[in-house]
């Protein structure tokens, strides 16, 4: 009887260290393919330290994502020029004549698009033939609707119309936006060779929270919301432009990092809103971005920040998806089932998986 009690206990033993090693292959492998996949240790997001602004806390975490530098690059060697390079900085965003120079040039078809999306009859259809007008745009539309953002079901889409059965009329405003923005942002940055990406794809995600934000929780408009989510990212890539400009004019290889953080926190909306002026965009939009409170858009733009630098971080593998939603659920002005509701359209499945994994398909069924 001893004897057969010690074999079950021996038995048991050897299936639960079993299970035990099963369980920390598991837990490892994401973080192996993380690492695998390139994410820098440097691009990790700051801990939440305890009355911290969550919406700070996340804007700096995706700094440090967009400014890693290129392997190699001597960390912050610029740092004994931040003085002047700040002044410089300052003084050329505050020119009043350097819109001609950096401004980038409105897309063309920009105006036909806010008349027809103002056009309570207009269709999708009807707006996507105004990108149809044009072959690059047309590619740039279908790759946009292709992406995790949008992509609403496995099989790829590849005509303007199937896009616009799939999108509907919301999804195809919203992706037509992204497209005539997208060629402005382009921005050549040797220094920090992800910044643009990470800057882009944080405008493409703040574009589409700020929208669904404003349609359920502010009752705002929400094609003015999305292009608060597209200036702002206007806006980042502008302010680093002008950085980039005095470095090269005082012969600094690359700017600090620290630097770089500090003036994209101070100028990004100030800036993006010259661009909504500049560009005649909704009067709302520049409203909501001068102010940056006190409004239903101004909250929506902020929430939208937040969800898409914590979206974005949980892409790269710097957080969980429960350290964002902790860090979210702190954003009191949006109800916890609209919080829940949002990020499962513009998140989805696509945090923390593995390669293979399909992502969007949780999004394509919140929506």
């Amino acid at each position: 009887m001893t004897g057969a009690v010690l074999i079950a206990v021996l038995v048991a033993a050897l299936l639960g260290g079993g299970l035990l090693l099963r369980r920390r292959r598991a837990v490892a492998a994401p973080s192996a393919a993380r690492a695998a996949r390139g994410h820098s240790p440097a691009a990790a997001a700051p801990p939440l330290c305890q009355g911290a602004d969550p919406v700070a806390a996340l804007q700096a975490g995706l700094h440090a994502l967009a400014l890693v530098p290129r392997s190699g690059d001597a960390a912050d060697a610029a740092v004994r020029h931040t003085v002047e390079l700040r002044d410089a900085v300052t003084a050329s965003l505050l020119a009043r004549d350097w819109s001609a120079k950096h401004l980038p040039r409105r897309p063309q078809l920009l105006p036909q698009l806010i008349q027809t999306v103002n056009d309570s009859d207009a269709s999708a259809r009807a707006m996507a033939a105004i990108i149809g007008q044009d072959p690059v745009l047309t590619g740039n539309l279908l790759r946009i609707a292709n992406s995790p953002v949008y992509r609403v079901q496995a099989k790829p889409v590849e005509t303007l119309q199937r896009a616009v059965t799939l999108v509907g009329t919301d999804g195809i405003r919203q992706i037509i936006s992204a497209v005539l923005v997208q060629p402005v942002m382009q921005l050549q940055c040797d220094a920090f060779p992800q910044f643009s990406a990470v800057i882009w794809e944080h405008a493409l995600l703040a574009s589409r929270v700020a929208a669904d934000h404003a349609r359920t929780v502010t009752h705002e408009d929400g094609f003015a919301a999305q292009w608060l989510g597209l200036t702002q990212g206007l806006g980042a890539a502008l302010v680093m432009r002008h950085l980039l400009d005095a470095c090269a004019q005082q012969q600094v290889a690359a700017p600090p990092r620290v630097l770089a953080a500090d003036l994209l926190d101070s100028w990004t909306l100030p800036v993006a809103s010259r661009i909504a002026a500049a560009w005649e965009l909704p009067k709302a939009v520049h409203d909501a971005l001068i102010r940056q409170s006190g409004s239903g858009l101004a909250a929506s733009l902020r929430f939208a920040r937040a969800v898409a630098a914590a979206s974005l971080l949980c892409r790269h593998g710097q957080i969980g998806q429960v350290q964002a939603l902790a860090w979210l659920e702190q954003l009191d002005d949006t109800p916890p089932q609209a919080l829940q509701w949002i990020w499962r359209r513009v998140h989805g499945r696509a945090v923390e998986t593995l390669e293979g994994d399909e992502p969007g398909v949780e999004v394509a069924q919140a929506g």
